[in-house]
């Protein structure tokens, strides 16, 4: 029986082609002609067209974007809300009304008569005394307390709830 199958499966691959070693010698396909052996011109007009039209729309001239009063994709949501940079054209105000909340480092803090005051070191490494309402440049103080001073700054998030945040910086000791 199973000489049988051997012979078989013998007969079955010499049919195919695959048992003699010279079936494979026999049939040599002769490979297909590459793109590079045509002696033809290949036609690349399209291809300029295409190069033409493409430079058409990065420069503007066929792309344009009407937002018919909704917000532009294009543009970020940030926009607006970046801080700007050394040089950028917008010159901050001088004294307090020019810094930053995070430019601002909490020194000391008294109790007076009129109220409770702090004393801040700024980023021109000055002092300035500043009391609940002071206007900053992103922001101002909300309330001060005899350990820290709490700002009510402006959010660089515009998907926040609020269009605040309050900070905290604490007295150094």
């Amino acid at each position: 029986m199973r000489a049988r199958w051997w012979l078989t499966l013998g007969l079955a691959l010499v049919l195919a082609g695959l048992g003699s070693p010279m079936a494979g010698a026999q049939e040599e396909e002769e490979p297909a002609p590459s793109p590079l052996d045509l002696d033809e011109e290949v036609d690349v007009s399209g291809i300029e067209q295409i190069l033409r039209g493409d430079q058409e729309v990065m420069q503007g001239e066929i792309f344009s974007y009407d937002p018919a009063g909704r917000r532009d994709p294009f543009r970020s949501l940030q926009e607006g809300f970046e801080e700007e940079e050394v040089g950028s054209g917008k010159v901050r105000p001088p004294g307090l009304a020019g810094m930053l909340v995070e430019e601002l480092r909490v020194e000391g803090i008294i109790q007076t008569p009129s109220g409770i005051l702090a004393f801040v070191q700024g980023r021109d490494n000055l002092s300035y005394i500043i009391r609940p309402g002071t206007k900053l440049y992103n922001g101002e103080v909300k309330e001060i307390f005899p350990d820290r001073v709490v700002f009510k700054q402006q959010a660089a998030d515009p998907k926040q709830v609020r269009p605040y945040e309050e900070v905290v910086r604490e007295l150094v000791y």
